[in-house]
């Protein structure tokens, strides 16, 4: 391990994103150390010598403190996953809990840190915006929504701004719809191609903010290595597309059909809430501020992302 290496924090690097995160940062020469509740997990998911795996409870202790003292970063992407089960009350409360104490857990260590990182990358969503069926396009100055998941996003943001002094700069990301073949929304949309009885939710014609995995990890590491970057970013591809024409492209993509669409009526009556809110509307949001910052896009388009993705066989 290189000595004189950077330092990044990663918490929540056992996840979908923090996994290729951690490994693209350890190419680019950074030390990484990843903060989980499971460091054993974490062992098993990276091999690099160059990736340590850190025990931590998601709750602040004086040894938080002395972990991030001395890193150049922490990168915050803690939470459980906001679309695996229906939102009940419990799920409510893990879903804030898993969120909120860990962010404000991880602020508090850098603001008490003697040598404190210089930049804190905090997670959050494009559910911070108002998902709706309009054509208004969202950017990072619009307002929050009133829903239970744009409710959620602004508490997690304003619990790292909250705690963080000033003298660290901030840069928050929220995410949109990331597609890969190793998890999240893709592979659930093809696995019911695959078997011919894919479709969309209600009409279809909702917006999908979404971005390649490749891009949204390239993403971070922009918003990290660039100074002059700060507060909000939607991290979304420039070119969005409605949820049917998603579906339609992947099953094309994998040789199938998708042609059964799924009544609203009976996503309310099996997601409930979370159905209502992330499957059957939608939100166009803009990339402007992420290009205008300079980054520059991989996979901008739909068809490139699913030509790349569709590589894997199904």
């Amino acid at each position: 391990m290189k000595t004189d290496a950077k330092k990044i924090i990663v918490a929540g690097g056992t996840g979908l994103i923090g996994q290729e995160l951690a490994k693209k940062l350890v190419q680019l020469g950074y030390q990484v150390a990843v903060l989980s509740r499971t460091p054993s997990k974490a062992n098993t998911l990276f091999s690099s010598n160059q990736i340590l795996a850190k025990q931590w409870s998601g709750t602040y202790t004086n040894q938080l403190t002395q972990e991030v003292e001395n890193s150049y970063a922490v990168i915050n992407l803690t939470g459980e996953n906001i679309s695996a089960k229906r939102w009940t009350s419990k799920r409510r409360k893990e879903l804030t809990q898993s969120r909120i104490r860990p962010t404000q857990a991880l602020a508090k260590a850098c603001a008490e840190a003697l040598k404190k990182p210089e930049v804190f990358i905090q997670a959050s969503a494009i559910g911070y915006y108002p998902f709706q069926a309009s054509s208004t396009v969202f950017t990072e100055d619009s307002e929050p929504g009133t829903g239970f998941l744009s409710n959620l996003t602004a508490k997690w943001e304003a619990a790292a701004k909250e705690e963080l002094p000033t003298s660290i700069r901030l840069v928050t990301i929220r995410t949109g719809v990331v597609l890969s073949e190793k998890g999240g929304m893709y592979p659930k949309l093809r696995l019911p191609i695959k078997l011919f009885v894919g479709g969309w939710f209600g009409n279809g014609n909702q917006s999908t903010p979404w971005i390649h995995i490749t891009d949204h990890v390239n993403a971070i590491i922009h918003l990290l290595k660039n100074n002059a970057t700060t507060g909000p970013y939607n991290l979304v591809s420039p070119k969005p597309v409605t949820q049917k024409v998603l579906v339609k492209l992947i099953a094309q993509k994998h040789k199938r059909v998708a042609f059964i669409p799924i009544p609203s009526f009976i996503t309310k009556l099996i997601f409930g809430e979370m159905g209502t809110e992330i499957l059957l509307n939608g939100a166009k949001v803009s990339a402007k501020k992420l290009i205008n910052s300079g980054f520059s896009f991989s996979f901008p388009s739909i068809e490139a992302s699913v030509n790349n993705l569709a590589q894997t066989p199904i």
